[in-house]
This record gives structure tokens, C-alpha cells and sequence, in this order.
């Protein structure tokens, strides 16, 4: 949505900033700065470096975030990752992530927060073959076809994949050809994906998604029996969110179901809220449906039943973060709902860009050496 944040800012980058943002600091700098700058490439990701010293004494979790790609080349129509990459992806280079890692003095837990992992099968080879000398432990998020891919599921259990986030979203194949996912029913489908990954002892966090038009009431039923069944390690049961841009979004637009003139900006959407009509429940039995799910997943009787279950309990370390992470998850069933997106308390003033431009500031040496390229 450029055109909601260019009423408050003289310059807004569209796409990937570190491709343009070369030419914004040299505009700003001339004066001469324009309305909207829009990355015509991916960025390369080649030679990246992060800072990690501004974490110093900050009471983060321990967990070190890195990113070994960036992008997604499938189109589920609700997924907003999709419709900011177009589709594409772009993967770091395997001795530059190896060597961030190296650089990285505690690392109890590394993440990589790629959007899919194993979107590029050769690249994630190289990487996974390179982290079994370092003896880490690493999770991260991918799709569901990773499980049929034998090689690939060996090498993450070699260099120390501790879990993996994989959105099962529906067990309607129906719902899954809708949001254009049907490589979910790929191979025997899920029971067969959910075997394979159980035999490499790697735990599941799994996502449903709720909402499509081939839900209705018993959906939330079926689908938290089939997370116990399979004893996840963790489980989000949340509703459709129509994200600006998706092709999701442009659907039930054009079919009036909005609910909200974007909902995003509304001051009476709080977080959890459903944005949409459904075609078989009303947004308020599919906004409690969610939360029922998550209560019954998370009672202690389904935790303890999860817990003894090898794969979430393989030692000391994976059972004491089977249930903290279980334990932060029971706290937190219904405690944001309906939260404000914004700070109601605030009362400033949104400051819109002024139609005549601000005096550029004169820059000094000192700015001129820092911002030197």
C-alpha cells in the first residue's frame, strides 16, 4: 500500500530496499528526493553483514535469527510473502552464511528465517552439508514437500534440525486447491509427509488456516484431533487473514465480503478479528472456533500426552523447551484478542507530508564521509 504510507513520508521504497537505497541516501543528500523508489531486481543478498552488538544486554530469547534466503516461488493466494517477491527467490551464498555463523559467539539456537528453506533443493544441500561440522542446533520454516525428499530430511537431521514450521493450513482438499496449495496432497498427502519427517525425529510446529469456503463448525474439530494425533510439537489454529495485495484479498473484495474499508486502518479491528465473511459461519463463530481450538490443544492433558512422545522429548533440552514453548502457548490462547493495532492511548497527531518540501539540511563532512558510497 505505497500510496497510504507516501502521505506520510517524503520517499517510499517499493520492494526490497537494499537494491534502491543506494539512490535514496544520494537523493536525500542532493535534495532532490522522489516520491516513490521501486526495486526493479531482487537484491543479490551477496556480501550482507549484520550487527549484532545492538543485542548486547537486551533480554531477548536465546535464539540467533539468520537468514540463508529470501522469497518463495509457490502462489498460495492468501500468502502476502508471495505477493511482495512475485514469486521469486534468492539464496545467500553457503560460505557467507557459515561464516555469520562462525562470527556468532552464543548459539544455543540458530533460526533461519527464510520464508520457505528448502525452496531451492541444490542450494539447501550445500548449506546443510557445510553445517554438519559446526555441531549446531537450527530450526526454521519450510513446505510440506521437503518430507519426500529422503536425502534432504538425512542431511537437516545431521546438522541439527531441532523442529520445522510447515503449514498443513486444511484438511479439505477442496480448501487446498482454493488457496492454490495442492502441493500439500502431493505423494499420499500428509499422512504419508508426517511419517516420513517422524522417522528423522525432527518436531513439528504446524498451522491451519481457517476460513475457506469449505469450512464449517466440525472443521476446527477435525483438525485439532488430527494435531493431537500426530502428537505435534506445537500448533496454531488461526483464521484467514486477507493481506492487501494477495489474490485472496482482490477475490473477496470483488465479491463484497470485506467486512472492513481496509481493515488494517480501521480503529474498530482489533488483532484476531475476522475481516471477512465466511461462506458458512458467521466472523464471530469462526473467530471463537479458533480460540476453542487452541484451548483444547493446549490443556495440560494434551501437553503431558504430547510430551512422552519421542520425537518432542528426544532429551533433556527438547523436553524442557517442549513445555515452556507449550506453557507460553496455553498463556496466550485468547490473551490478544482484540488488541488494538495501534496505541488507542496515543493522542499526537499524524503528520502528513507537507505539499510544499521541507528545507534540505546542509550536511557535514562528517555526513558526507558516513553516507559515502
Amino acid at each position: 500500500c505505497p500510496e497510504e504510507v507516501s502521505q506520510y513520508a517524503e520517499a517510499v521504497v517499493i520492494g526490497e530496499a537494499e537494491v534502491e537505497w543506494k539512490n535514496v541516501l544520494m537523493d536525500a543528500e542532493r535534495g532532490t528526493l522522489k516520491p516513490y523508489y521501486k526495486s526493479s531486481q531482487q537484491s543479490s543478498l551477496t556480501g550482507l553483514k549484520f550487527d549484532r552488538s545492538i543485542f548486547s544486554n537486551k533480554k531477548y530469547l536465546p535464539l540467533t535469527l539468520v537468514e540463508s534466503g529470501r522469497g518463495c516461488q509457490y502462489k498460495c493466494d492468501f500468502c502476502a510473502v508471495q505477493a511482495f517477491s512475485n514469486s521469486t527467490h534468492t539464496a545467500r551464498n553457503p560460505d557467507e552464511i557459515i561464516a555469520e555463523i562462525n562470527q556468532i559467539k552464543r548459539k544455543p539456537l540458530i533460526f533461519f528465517v527464510d520464508d520457505n528453506f528448502a525452496i531451492n533443493r541444490q542450494h539447501t544441500r550445500e548449506l546443510l552439508h557445510a553445517l554438519i561440522p559446526l555441531n549446531i542446533r537450527w530450526v526454521s520454516q519450510t513446505s510440506i514437500d521437503v518430507a519426500y525428499d529422503e536425502e534432504l530430511l538425512h542431511l537437516m537431521a545431521r546438522s541439527g534440525c531441532k523442529g520445522m514450521l510447515i503449514g498443513l493450513e486444511s484438511l479439505n482438499p477442496k480448501n487446498l486447491c482454493s488457496m492454490n496449495k495442492s502441493i500439500n496432497m502431493m505423494q499420499g498427502g500428509f499422512k504419508q509427509a508426517l511419517s516420513n519427517l517422524r522417522r528423522y525425529n525432527i518436531p513439528l510446529y504446524v498451522t491451519f488456516v481457517f476460513g475457506y469456503d469449505e469450512d464449517t463448525e466440525d472443521s476446527f474439530e477435525e483438525s485439532v484431533q488430527f494435531a493431537k494425533t500426530h502428537k505435534f510439537f506445537l500448533a496454531a489454529f488461526n483464521h484467514l487473514v486477507p493481506f492487501p495485495g494477495t489474490p485472496l484479498y482482490e477475490r473477496l473484495e470483488d465479491e463484497g465480503r470485506l467486512l472492513y474499508d481496509k481493515w488494517w486502518l480501521n480503529e474498530d479491528y482489533g488483532f484476531y478479528m475476522v475481516p471477512f465473511q465466511p461462506a458458512h459461519m458467521t466472523p464471530e463463530s469462526l473467530e471463537r472456533g479458533c480460540v476453542k481450538s487452541r484451548i483444547e490443544y493446549y490443556k495440560w492433558r494434551s501437553i503431558l500426552r504430547r510430551g512422552f512422545d519421542p520425537v518432542n522429548s528426544a532429551n533433556l533440552l527438547m523436553m524442557g523447551a517442549f513445555y515452556w514453548t507449550n506453557l507460553l502457548f496455553q498463556q496466550e490462547v485468547s490473551l490478544r484478542n482484540h488488541f488494538p493495532l495501534g496505541d488507542k492511548a496515543w493522542r499526537g497527531e499524524m503528520i502528513k507530508v507537507r505539499e510544499i518540501p521541507l528545507p534540505v539540511p546542509t550536511l557535514t563532512q562528517e555526513d558526507h564521509v558516513k553516507y559515502h558510497f
